[in-house]
């Protein structure tokens, strides 16, 4: 299964406007304490239909992938995930487009602090 990623994070096509997750936390987290991270499909909603929809949503933490979202028709292209770390960390998110496979982005997180 090939992952796409954006070929210029400056300068994102219209498709891949569409199709990117989008990690989305708090300003400001703190060792141990949980937090709410959401990844939305694409800078513009993702269709949700019958014919082109997302599969799910996978989020990463430091390279281990272990929570995936499985997504309904009726739900926005989107998911949210409780997330607990340790030490500064990369998150990747990945989805999938039943037409247009899977597509990634990372955020780096830098804890606070005090």
């Amino acid at each position: 299964m090939k992952i796409q990623k954006a070929k210029d994070p400056n300068n994102l096509t219209e498709f891949e406007q569409k199709h990117l997750p989008w990690i989305l936390t708090p300003d400001f987290i703190k060792k141990k304490e949980e937090f709410k991270v959401m990844v939305k499909i694409g800078k513009v909603d993702h269709p949700m239909t019958n014919e082109h929809y997302i599969r799910g949503v996978q989020l990463c933490v430091n390279g281990k992938c272990f929570k995936r979202k499985i997504l309904k028709l009726s739900n926005h292209s989107e998911a949210e995930f409780k997330v607990t770390l340790e030490k500064d960390s990369l998150l990747t998110a990945r989805a999938e487009c039943n037409l247009h496979g899977v597509w990634e982005t990372e955020k780096k997180i830098i804890l606070c602090r005090s």
